[in-house]
């Protein structure tokens, strides 16, 4: 009888365990994971601003749960770190390494987060015959049913059909061939591996994915919702087109394109003058020959006693003034009748004598009709707009170009900053509660773009720094890990009992005190050669967007490396580069060290210290890579130091440091991984390794839903204690 019992006992259990484990780990499982991530967020600054209790619920998590710092992918950059926690791999494996990688025969920057493509529209060339052919059926079948009825002669109705229809061919065909294009450029997302978010969907697990960075094309989601986050440009196809209207001629703002990408655009006009006709910089046009760019007429009537401005385009009329900004205005762009684009921008008056300054934000796309879809499904931008209205669609949503070009003031951006979080904030409400999903996740930007800003008010050796300014700015940086933590509160207050939250960023913060030009150095070591005694003229991004010359100076026949992109440095391969003339195997590696040990060993000559903390190899850095796509080396910054601009566009300028007097005064982009950590949070305790990464969180959350973890993924569990 006992051998029964017990043989009865193990047949239970058996069905138990084997037979129904969807009900057991339905008892255990999370029913809502929510992950908040903050770009930049600085483990230092955390823990320092958490012991001081500037951070309440950020501290109760360190208490109640799990805090640590969190090593960034190498290099630490915003693209790089979100696709490794995106996908679980290392960046040789998303092949997302840095912002700009290089084109091997034309040694040209490329971006490397999206490629541009196009794609046949419709029937391509034969558009106009076969689109012509359909308009004459349906005249013809029309005409024909029509004529036969009225004349009551079915031959009469037919000759009438066919002459109508012939002539609508006719006419169809020009119309379509002119406005009708045979292709359309298209984008697409380079970064490989499988995120999260689609490995749950097919465990019937679904999601609202919200601006989580490289999702742009958007990522498909089935089940699920996602908005995509940095990588979806304005409608020029850039990260962030601001336009300039002034009547102020000064240095970098006379007219024409500034180095961040800006448009400045000088007005002919003295105080008393009545109306001013300008322009407002629309869309590239990538679908038909002519024109090349898309311009609409803008014309600003000015009230100067009064201070204020009357913007007047496409029959619409804005007011404004000194100080105001206006809401999203909807701008309409006509590429052909058939073919349009739409947009939304703010305008912002910043000044209203002696001298006219007008801010118009870069134009983002518009979330009721995007001319490429910025959401998945592609209707969830519609759903988003009829609950909070009109947002940021812009990746890079915050504009540091124009603060960082004196265009605007510090006040300016924290309102601009203010308007756009809140709205961030409000899609955070309207969709984190979804019973029918049970994970949602969410990258808000700010706490990266405060950094980047105001960093000089942190250090009053910081060449930036500004005394007047100190007193109303020094805390900026604090009051955005406030809001921080009052996010991070508000989500806690609506968790339910067994969710879990956790919140990660993609990299800390550093001063920047001294820009360096890694290719000029690479020139006076002998490691490449210009041509005649000239340096590279100054690049912009916009000659990145629009097609510049770059590299025009460089004798490829006698160069053996060169620099682009934040800290990368290729070798120029025979076989691989267009010119190359370093053979592979012995002559190859003799390079590398060379330029590692020079690298390393170099000292700043003004400061007296390495502003080169490790030149790293690629096989130091990543598990598997395509060694015609990574960087050969990476040149990773001490404190203090960042790669200079000019450089991450292939600049070689002429002085091997700059000193940075900038506005955007703190970096991370080219600095040593270890020097600037992110932060990890969990309200589950967790056993935690010596040091977590940011490649850890994609295992770890498929373990909360007791998914398997691919094969190959390059993080490890953080399991619960």
């Amino acid at each position: 009888m006992i051998r029964t019992f017990v043989s009865t006992l193990v047949v239970l259990l058996g069905t138990i365990l084997f037979v129904c484990p969807t009900t057991l780990h339905a008892q255990t499982d999370p029913s809502k994971v929510v992950v908040l991530g903050f770009d930049g967020a600085d483990a230092k600054m955390v823990e320092e601003w958490m012991d001081a209790g500037h951070l309440p619920n950020m501290d109760k998590l360190r208490r109640e749960g799990t805090f640590s710092d969190l090593l960034p992918t190498n290099p630490p950059q915003t693209p790089v770190s979100w696709s490794t926690f995106a996908t679980g791999l290392d960046p040789g494996s998303t092949e997302i390494f840095d912002f700009l990688k290089r084109n091997v025969d034309t040694y040209r920057p490329d971006f490397a987060m999206t490629k541009p493509s196009t794609e046949t529209f419709q029937f391509g060339e034969k558009n106009p015959l076969y689109l012509g052919a359909a308009v004459a059926a349906a005249v013809f079948l029309l005409l024909f049913i029509i004529g036969s009825l009225v004349t009551r002669k079915p031959a009469l109705g037919l000759v009438i059909a066919l002459v109508a229809g012939a002539g609508s061919f006719l006419w169809a065909r020009g119309f379509i061939d002119e406005n009708v294009p045979d292709t359309r450029p298209i984008a697409i997302n380079q970064r490989q591996g499988t995120p999260f978010w689609q490995i749950l969907s097919e465990r019937g697990i679904h999601s609202t994915i919200i601006r989580v960075p490289q999702t742009f094309p958007p990522d498909d989601n089935p089940g699920g919702k996602l908005l995509a986050g940095l990588g979806v440009p304005d409608i020029r196809g850039t990260f962030g087109t601001y336009s300039y209207y002034t009547s102020e001629i000064f240095s970098g703002k006379g007219g024409g394109d500034t180095e961040m990408g800006g448009k400045s655009m000088l007005l002919d006009i003295e105080p008393g003058d009545e109306s001013v006709e300008t322009v407002i910089n629309g869309p590239f046009n990538k679908l038909f020959s002519e024109p090349p760019e898309i311009l609409l007429p803008l014309e600003i009537e000015m009230d100067w006693q009064n201070k204020s401005v009357l913007l007047k385009f496409q029959g619409q009329e804005v007011s404004l003034r000194e100080g105001e900004w206006s809401n999203f205005v909807r701008m309409e762009f006509a590429m052909r009748k058939l073919v349009k684009v739409h947009g939304i921008a703010r305008f912002h008056l910043l000044e209203m004598g002696p001298h006219l300054k007008l801010y118009m934000s870069p134009i983002n796309l518009d979330p009721l009709k995007p001319i490429v879809p910025l959401t998945y499904p592609a209707d969830f931008s519609k759903d988003i707009q009829s609950k909070i209205g009109d947002w940021k669609t812009l990746g890079w949503a915050l504009d540091t170009w124009a603060l960082n070009e004196n265009v605007t003031s510090e006040t300016d951006f924290a309102e601009d900053t203010d308007f756009t979080v809140t709205k961030f904030e409000e899609i955070l409400d309207q969709f984190l509660d979804n019973p029918e999903e049970r994970l949602y996740c969410q990258v808000f930007y700010f706490t990266d773009r405060a950094g980047h800003m105001f960093y000089r008010f942190l250090d009053t050796e910081h060449p930036a720094y500004d005394p007047a300014l100190a007193p109303d700015w020094s805390d900026y940086i604090l009051d955005s890990y406030k809001r921080m933590d009052k996010i991070v509160g508000n989500v806690m207050d609506r968790l339910p009992e067994d969710g879990v939250l956790m919140i990660c960023s993609d990299h800390g913060f550093a001063d920047w005190h001294r820009s360096m030009n890694i290719n000029t150095w690479l020139v006076r070591n002998g490691f490449m050669v210009l041509e005649g005694q000239g340096e590279n003229p100054l690049m912009t991004l916009d000659d990145l967007f629009v097609d510049g010359e770059f590299w025009q100076n460089v004798d490829w026949e006698r160069t053996k490396a060169y620099a682009l992109g934040l800290g990368a440095i290729y070798i120029n391969v025979l076989g691989r580069e267009k010119d190359g003339i370093v053979s592979r195997g012995a002559e190859y590696d003799q390079v590398c060290r060379e330029i590692q040990e020079k690298l390393q060993a170099f000292v700043d000559p003004e400061t007296g210290e390495h502003p080169v903390s490790k030149v790293y190899s690629r096989d130091e850095m990543y598990n598997n890579y395509d060694p015609d796509l990574i960087p050969d080396l990476r040149a990773a910054n001490n404190f203090g130091y960042r790669v200079s601009w000019q450089t991450s566009l292939g600049g070689v300028p002429r002085e091997m440091f700059e000193i940075n007097e900038d506005k955007w005064s703190g970096d991370h982009c080219s600095l040593d991984p270890q020097l600037v950590k992110g932060i990890f949070f969990s309200s589950q305790k967790l056993t935690l390794p010596e040091q977590p990464g940011i490649e850890d969180m994609f295992p770890t959350l498929l373990s909360l839903f007791d998914v398997p973890i691919p094969a190959g993924t390059d993080g490890q569990i953080l399991e619960p204690r």
